[in-house]
């Protein structure tokens, strides 16, 4: 261990030598960065900007802006949240979200009213309301629908759109298609916003039309909707984060099976819900069926912002039939840009792995004489597509919820800090080896050292003047006791130290 720590010049050559062979000659730059001592590093990068990655904005809302977190709340968190996030994304993408929004843009909503009210006296929503543990909240919907007509859009081009499942609800040109009631307050939110509301199970053939789905489709080579999703300029998903019996879990991309009428895709034997788009008759492998018809409606209508409502949900199931569904705070609002990285945020939130082939399900799955405990994966076919990346490696998380996430790319504070930090390493626990991340917003004499926790010194990672920009690097603990180490970064007026944890 000493011997790492005090390398003479042959033995740096010899690691170095051995460093390069290890990564490839993709790591080859290594050779010109004597500040890196790299003999417990399996890969190295520097990046000056993080422009290739996906990129997800996520915020904490557990302590904001009270310990009792309600969205509703009078300091108007959720808004404040809502353009904190948006703003983040605007910024790191050069105004791409800025210029989804402006004045003659005609924008769609999609929100998430799952399986109609009949849900809401359930007991297994605990102390929990349905637009909290199952719906898109209301304080959601309007904080979205107040940024993008602060953007430009007028209200009167502003679409909030779903299939609703209450009879009072389906009257398609009601002026008030929430029901006349309002109990779960989106009337009021379509009021204050002064927007539009359609039903997309409306099928009346003046109202609907097919849409092709590209000659790379998987069951479906056209998919019949409402004109306003056609229609619109730019369209939005605002789902409720939960896990889902047939595809693992609902997300922006799930939430795209309501945009269909339900009259229009009900088969035999299976008309309670849009059965045709889980599987073509009633003895047919849903778990792989459902996730290649989720990849259709996405080719029919993509959707070209996500934003996430994770405050409050649920695990287990999308709904209160679900056997083991019950209601949970995951504490996190996030959107990106890209629906499928930042539907793989929400998987990873949910405790699954984005990056998977297949996903478990909640519960065993019995479609007909078949059952099954995992379903295909929407996100990795996506993924295979082009369409977006599922891969937590080339995505990068914004904002104060980045830990909500873990190993995934943070960038806490934003795109080009102003200070100097070192990250959280991931993943962690780890074993062998771990990402550690450290950031110079100009050139500067860095030390990088691993402890043990008796606070010996075990192996130098980088030591000299290393170039402004976003430096990761994979340290190997391999040879080491499993136990805690601590990486220590200093330079000049700057120190900080983070805790490793290596399992064998």
């Amino acid at each position: 261990m000493i011997q790492r720590e005090t390398e003479n010049d042959h033995g740096m050559n010899s690691s170095r030598r051995s460093f390069i062979r290890k990564v490839g000659t993709a790591a080859a730059g290594v050779l010109v960065v004597p500040y890196l001592k790299a003999s417990g590093v399996l890969a190295y990068n520097h990046a000056q900007a993080s422009s290739s990655l996906a990129t997800v904005a996520i915020c904490n809302t557990a302590n904001t802006p009270a310990d009792g977190y309600v969205y509703d709340d009078a300091l108007g968190g959720v808004r404040q949240k809502v353009k904190y996030l948006l703003d983040l994304l605007d910024q790191n993408q050069s105004g791409a979200v800025s210029a989804l929004f402006g004045k003659g843009k005609k924008v769609a909503i999609k929100i998430n009213l799952t399986g109609g009210s009949g849900s809401a006296t359930s007991s297994k929503l605990g102390g929990y309301t349905i637009t909290e543990a199952m719906w898109t909240h209301p304080a959601v919907l309007q904080a979205v629908g107040q940024f993008i007509i602060s953007a430009g859009v007028n209200p009167t081009d502003l679409y909030i759109v779903d299939s609703f499942w209450d009879t009072t609800w389906q009257n398609p040109g009601s002026t008030a298609p929430f029901g006349s009631d309002d109990a779960f307050g989106y009337l009021a939110v379509q009021q204050a916003l002064g927007c539009n509301v359609v039903d997309l199970n409306d099928s009346t053939a003046a109202n609907v039309v097919a849409v092709s789905t590209g000659s790379n489709y998987f069951n479906f080579p056209s998919l019949t909707m409402n004109k306003v999703l056609q229609t619109a300029d730019v369209y939005v998903s605002i789902p409720k984060l939960k896990h889902h019996s047939a595809a693992g879990f609902t997300c922006a991309l799930k939430n795209q099976v309501g945009i269909v009428p339900k009259a229009l895709y009900t088969i035999a034997n299976d008309n309670g819900r849009r059965g045709a788009l889980h599987h073509p008759t009633s003895t047919a492998a849903e778990w792989s069926y459902l996730p290649e018809s989720i990849c259709d409606l996405n080719a029919a209508r993509p959707v070209h912002l996500a934003v996430v409502d994770g405050i409050k949900n649920s695990t287990g199931g999308e709904g209160t039939w679900c056997a083991n569904f019950a209601p949970c705070s995951k504490h996190a609002l996030f959107a990106g840009l890209d629906p499928v990285a930042t539907d793989s945020i929400g998987a990873k939130i949910m405790g699954l792995d984005p990056g998977a082939a297949s996903l478990p399900l909640p519960a065993p799955l019995k479609d007909g004489t078949a059952t099954s405990s995992t379903t295909d994966n929407y996100l990795s076919l996506l993924n295979g597509k082009g369409i977006g990346t599922n891969q937590l490696s080339k995505i990068q998380l914004l904002g104060d919820g980045a830990n909500l996430a873990t190993a995934v790319n943070h960038n806490v504070k934003q795109i080009q800090p102003s200070e100097f930090q070192l990250c959280s390493n991931f993943p962690n626990p780890f074993n062998p080896s771990t990402m550690i991340v450290f950031y110079v917003p100009r050139n500067a004499r860095v030390t990088l050292k691993v402890y043990d926790v008796t606070g010996r010194a075990l192996e130098t990672l980088v030591q000299g003047d290393v170039p402004a920009g976003e430096h990761r690097l994979h340290w190997s603990a391999q040879g080491l006791a499993s136990g805690i180490y601590f990486c220590r970064m200093e330079t000049n007026g700057f120190s900080e130290t983070i805790r490793m944890m290596y399992t064998k």
